[in-house]
Protein backbone atom coordinates (compact mmCIF):
# COMPACT_ATOMS: atom_id res chain seq x y z
CA UNK A 1 0.00 0.00 0.00
CA UNK A 2 1.36 2.93 -0.78
CA UNK A 3 2.06 6.28 1.74
CA UNK A 4 0.13 9.80 1.25
CA UNK A 5 3.53 10.46 -0.29
CA UNK A 6 3.62 8.36 -2.57
CA UNK A 7 0.27 9.05 -3.55
CA UNK A 8 1.02 12.73 -4.24
CA UNK A 9 3.69 12.35 -6.12
CA UNK A 10 1.78 9.79 -8.48
CA UNK A 11 -0.38 12.71 -9.24
CA UNK A 12 2.22 15.08 -9.79
CA UNK A 13 3.93 12.89 -12.30
CA UNK A 14 1.20 13.70 -14.63
CA UNK A 15 2.07 17.32 -14.99
CA UNK A 16 5.84 16.23 -15.42
CA UNK A 17 6.31 19.71 -17.14
CA UNK A 18 6.00 21.88 -14.14
CA UNK A 19 7.82 22.72 -11.47
CA UNK A 20 5.61 22.34 -8.12
CA UNK A 21 5.60 24.13 -4.69
CA UNK A 22 4.00 23.15 -1.67
CA UNK A 23 2.03 24.65 1.36
CA UNK A 24 0.06 23.79 3.37
CA UNK A 25 -2.92 24.96 6.09
CA UNK A 26 -5.80 24.08 8.27
CA UNK A 27 -8.66 25.63 7.31
CA UNK A 28 -10.63 24.34 3.94
CA UNK A 29 -12.11 28.21 3.68
CA UNK A 30 -8.04 29.04 3.22
CA UNK A 31 -7.85 26.35 0.68
CA UNK A 32 -10.70 27.73 -1.52
CA UNK A 33 -9.82 31.00 -0.88
CA UNK A 34 -6.19 29.95 -2.43
CA UNK A 35 -7.78 28.22 -5.10
CA UNK A 36 -9.83 31.32 -6.45
CA UNK A 37 -8.17 34.72 -5.63
CA UNK A 38 -4.09 32.74 -5.36
CA UNK A 39 -1.46 32.25 -3.14
CA UNK A 40 -0.75 35.19 -1.13
CA UNK A 41 3.19 35.22 0.68
CA UNK A 42 5.69 37.37 2.35
CA UNK A 43 9.23 37.83 1.15
CA UNK A 44 10.01 35.08 -1.12
CA UNK A 45 7.97 31.68 -2.52
CA UNK A 46 10.61 29.54 -0.57
CA UNK A 47 9.64 30.99 2.47
CA UNK A 48 6.21 29.74 2.43
CA UNK A 49 6.57 26.91 0.28
CA UNK A 50 8.33 23.62 -0.38
CA UNK A 51 9.97 23.05 -3.71
CA UNK A 52 9.43 19.20 -4.81
CA UNK A 53 10.25 16.83 -7.52
CA UNK A 54 7.71 14.40 -8.31
CA UNK A 55 10.29 11.87 -9.74
CA UNK A 56 11.93 11.50 -6.00
CA UNK A 57 8.65 10.36 -3.49
CA UNK A 58 10.67 10.59 -0.65
CA UNK A 59 11.00 14.72 -0.84
CA UNK A 60 7.00 14.68 -0.63
CA UNK A 61 6.73 12.02 2.07
CA UNK A 62 9.30 13.80 4.22
CA UNK A 63 7.60 17.38 3.60
CA UNK A 64 4.11 16.06 4.48
CA UNK A 65 5.93 15.00 7.53
CA UNK A 66 7.53 17.84 8.41
CA UNK A 67 4.70 20.39 7.60
CA UNK A 68 2.02 18.35 9.24
CA UNK A 69 1.69 20.47 11.66
CA UNK A 70 0.60 23.35 9.52
CA UNK A 71 -2.45 21.67 9.02
CA UNK A 72 -4.12 18.78 6.92
CA UNK A 73 -4.81 20.35 3.14
CA UNK A 74 -1.44 20.09 0.83
CA UNK A 75 -1.91 23.47 -2.02
CA UNK A 76 0.22 22.27 -4.51
CA UNK A 77 1.45 25.32 -6.75
CA UNK A 78 2.40 24.02 -10.86
CA UNK A 79 4.03 26.42 -12.71
CA UNK A 80 5.17 24.81 -15.83
CA UNK A 81 9.31 25.11 -16.38
CA UNK A 82 9.02 26.90 -19.63
CA UNK A 83 6.79 29.62 -18.01
CA UNK A 84 8.97 29.36 -14.60
CA UNK A 85 12.14 29.71 -16.36
CA UNK A 86 10.86 33.17 -18.64
CA UNK A 87 9.70 34.35 -15.03
CA UNK A 88 13.69 33.53 -14.46
CA UNK A 89 15.02 35.51 -17.82
CA UNK A 90 12.85 38.32 -17.17
CA UNK A 91 13.46 38.93 -13.32
CA UNK A 92 17.16 39.19 -14.38
CA UNK A 93 16.86 41.05 -17.37
CA UNK A 94 14.95 43.81 -15.00
CA UNK A 95 17.03 43.51 -12.00
CA UNK A 96 13.95 42.30 -9.73
CA UNK A 97 12.89 39.18 -8.06
CA UNK A 98 11.03 36.67 -9.94
CA UNK A 99 8.14 37.32 -7.24
CA UNK A 100 8.09 40.38 -7.89
CA UNK A 101 7.39 39.24 -11.89
CA UNK A 102 5.34 36.08 -10.71
CA UNK A 103 2.99 38.59 -8.64
CA UNK A 104 -0.58 39.61 -10.27
CA UNK A 105 -1.15 42.00 -7.62
CA UNK A 106 1.34 45.17 -6.85
CA UNK A 107 3.50 43.96 -3.93
CA UNK A 108 2.34 45.26 -0.76
CA UNK A 109 4.36 45.76 2.63
CA UNK A 110 3.02 43.32 5.66
CA UNK A 111 2.41 43.72 8.94
CA UNK A 112 5.59 42.71 9.06
CA UNK A 113 7.51 44.87 7.08
CA UNK A 114 7.56 42.34 4.51
CA UNK A 115 6.74 42.37 0.66
CA UNK A 116 3.67 40.56 0.08
CA UNK A 117 3.06 38.85 -3.26
CA UNK A 118 0.17 37.06 -5.02
CA UNK A 119 0.38 33.77 -7.16
CA UNK A 120 -2.50 33.69 -9.93
CA UNK A 121 -4.91 31.25 -8.67
CA UNK A 122 -3.89 29.73 -12.29
CA UNK A 123 -0.74 28.39 -10.94
CA UNK A 124 -2.44 26.82 -8.45
CA UNK A 125 -3.20 22.87 -9.59
CA UNK A 126 -5.27 21.82 -6.56
CA UNK A 127 -5.04 20.60 -2.84
CA UNK A 128 -4.13 17.29 -1.61
CA UNK A 129 -6.19 15.94 1.36
CA UNK A 130 -3.77 14.52 3.67
CA UNK A 131 -6.36 13.06 5.94
CA UNK A 132 -8.51 11.39 2.65
CA UNK A 133 -5.73 10.84 0.52
CA UNK A 134 -7.67 12.54 -1.79
CA UNK A 135 -6.44 15.02 -4.75
CA UNK A 136 -8.80 18.33 -5.48
CA UNK A 137 -7.91 19.73 -8.93
CA UNK A 138 -8.24 23.51 -9.44
CA UNK A 139 -10.58 24.90 -12.41
CA UNK A 140 -8.67 27.80 -12.65
CA UNK A 141 -5.18 26.16 -13.04
CA UNK A 142 -4.09 26.70 -16.59
CA UNK A 143 -0.98 25.51 -18.32
CA UNK A 144 -0.96 27.97 -20.73
CA UNK A 145 -1.29 30.47 -18.31
CA UNK A 146 2.06 33.45 -18.23
CA UNK A 147 1.45 36.49 -16.36
CA UNK A 148 4.26 38.61 -17.63
CA UNK A 149 2.32 38.52 -21.21
CA UNK A 150 -0.80 40.75 -19.25
CA UNK A 151 2.01 43.33 -17.24
CA UNK A 152 4.19 45.88 -17.85
CA UNK A 153 7.49 46.28 -16.13
CA UNK A 154 10.17 48.58 -15.95
CA UNK A 155 13.68 48.06 -15.27
CA UNK A 156 15.28 49.50 -12.49
CA UNK A 157 17.93 52.09 -12.49
CA UNK A 158 21.12 50.93 -11.70
CA UNK A 159 21.99 51.54 -7.66
CA UNK A 160 24.55 54.22 -8.31
CA UNK A 161 22.49 56.43 -10.99
CA UNK A 162 21.91 59.52 -10.00
CA UNK A 163 18.14 60.98 -9.61
CA UNK A 164 17.33 63.46 -12.21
Amino acid sequence: MKNKGEILAEILREYDFCYFFLHNTRDINTVNKILNEGFRYESQLPHSTDRVNPHEPIEIVYFLFQRKEYGPYTVVIAIPRETYERYTRLSNILDTTIEEVMSTEKPYYSENDELVYTISPKHILGYFNNNTSEFVKNEHWDPLFDISQLKTFKRRPPADAKPK
